[in-house]
């Protein structure tokens, strides 16, 4: 017998919000797809996020190694810092070739000229690195400010030998230790305080000339640096160096040499307190706000991280609440910009890693692998934490058939949890009676589906699993109310 007064009520996850209800959301938004991500060929698809499998190196021919600190990710190599026991107390510098599955040694490496190691929690300056011709240029908050120990310098002329050293500039030394380093006209732009120190070009270790640095702003520090192409409507697309603090953007462009070395604000109510979470793309940088997730786009203009047609982030909460800003970290690569978060949701502390989709232009999300450190390798990432210890792993935004789904050896839960069902704008209230729900897992693979329905207070009304054995699925229990299709009906007298 059919339901009177019922009529169906498609539904296709399409997006993580913020939104407990849909009404003002979109179609298909969720509050949860905890560790799911979209089929890239199946719009109408979500499915589990491939895991990070086992580490790619857990620094084992290091001495009691603890903490990577920070990386660099240039063609097969991993160059980076690691806290470990060679000097008790201090990070030592790494190459890791992830092709050969082999560490280059770096010579050069005292108990004098590394810099101690920072917390592995609460707030922190993160350390930074920057290539600049042959010299990748470390920023360290554990580097003491005496001597030479100002800044890491990892000289790659020849990559087979790299070499490691401290130094300050020479002939014009930096005033203190920067708190972050980029490159930009192949010149080493130094971060302290408000002022941006640049150096000589491809001359890394050498500042001329005094007066080789601009002043940003206020008195506020800058927080870290990012590059950006600059579309113009004279002269086309011109670099520019993206400098951030922590309410602040500005903007420089030109160069010394060809004497039209200029700054800019781009904003003066909007930054970041989150250097880690600023990461480049072809869109555009990055950027997890004080408030939201933001985009700079090519034209110069700051703006949150948005579907098309929208003003405002379909995720921010997290943003907003988030109890370890400096502690975030963030990084691009195919078409995922991912950002780990610490944050206050619900009144739990966690810490979620996000990912949003540039072709769907929609989030994904929370995924349960933390991070403190990612980088781009080829079409995926490199991943580091400090929950991981002294290990380097690697992520695929893509699932294929040689996926593993399993973290660092632990499985993971995938779950998948609507927001409320838009209102209809009929005075009536309405319920489920029915509901179809697809699912799919690969042949011969068992795996167990638990389903909840939840009333309009997020409340359970009752709880069953599937499980599939072999080809076919078994049910352990009736679902309250659910049945073989979904529909909606009429809860008047009567219905």
């Amino acid at each position: 017998m059919g339901i009177t007064r019922s009529y169906p009520v498609r539904f296709t996850p399409k997006g993580l919000c913020d939104a407990l209800d849909a009404t003002d959301a979109f179609p298909g938004a969720c509050v949860l797809l905890r560790n799911l991500v979209f089929d890239q060929g199946n719009p109408e698809l979500v499915v589990p996020r491939p895991g990070v499998g086992a580490a790619l190196t857990t620094f084992s021919g290091f001495t009691s190694p603890t903490f990577v600190s920070v990386f660099i990710v240039l063609g097969n190599i991993v160059y980076g810092m690691v806290s470990s026991g060679r000097t008790a107390g201090f990070d030592e510098p790494f190459a890791y070739n992830v092709a050969s599955n082999s560490f280059v040694t770096i010579s050069g490496v005292t108990a004098g000229n590394v810099p101690s190691s920072p917390a592995t929690s609460g707030p922190w300056t993160p350390p930074t690195m920057a290539v600049i011709g042959t010299k990748i240029i470390v920023t360290h908050p554990g580097f003491s400010g005496s001597g030479s120990n100002f800044f890491g310098v990892i000289d790659i002329s020849n990559p087979a030998t790299p070499a490691w050293s401290s130094s300050n500039t020479a002939t014009n030394g930096l005033p203190g230790v920067p708190t972050a380093v980029a490159n930009f006209n192949n010149r080493a732009y130094f971060a302290i305080g408000n002022v941006a120190y640049f150096s000589d070009v491809l001359a890394a270790t050498t500042r001329t000339n005094a007066s080789q640095s601009v002043t940003l702003g206020d008195t506020t520090p800058i927080i870290g640096f990012s590059g950006l192409p600059t579309q113009t409507t004279s002269g086309g697309v011109v670099a520019a160096l993206i400098a951030f603090k922590a309410f602040q953007i500005w903007q420089v462009t030109g160069d010394t040499a060809t004497s039209n070395l200029a700054v800019n604000y781009l904003s003066l109510t909007t930054g970041t307190s989150a250097a880690r979470s600023i990461t480049q793309s072809p869109m555009g940088t990055y950027f997890a706000g004080s408030d939201a997730p933001y985009v700079i786009n090519p034209l110069g203009a700051v703006q949150q991280i948005v579907n098309d047609g929208k003003s405002t982030s379909d995720v921010q909460t997290p943003f907003l609440n988030t109890t370890q800003p400096s502690r975030m970290a963030g990084a691009y690569s195919g078409s995922v910009y991912r950002v780990c978060v610490p944050t206050l949701l619900s009144g739990q502390n966690q810490t979620n890693d996000y990912w949003f989709d540039l072709r769907r232009r929609r989030w994904n999300g929370p995924h349960s692998f933390v991070y403190d450190c990612a980088g781009q390798y080829g079409a995926g990432f490199i991943l580091s934490g400090a929950g991981a210890g002294a290990a380097l792993f690697f992520s695929s935004p893509v699932a294929t058939s040689s996926s593993t789904y399993l973290d660092a050896g632990a499985s993971y839960m995938c779950q998948v949890r609507s927001s409320t069902f838009p209102k209809n704008n009929e005075m009536l209230q309405l319920q489920v009676v029915e509901s179809n729900i697809e699912l799919s897992s690969p042949s011969g693979s068992p795996i167990t589906f638990n389903l909840t329905a939840l009333n309009e207070k997020n409340s359970t009304l009752a709880s069953t699993s599937l499980q599939k054995v072999g080809t076919f699925f078994q049910k352990s229990s009736a679902l309250c109310g659910f049945r073989s299709s979904r529909g909606q009906r009429d809860k008047r007298k009567g219905a």
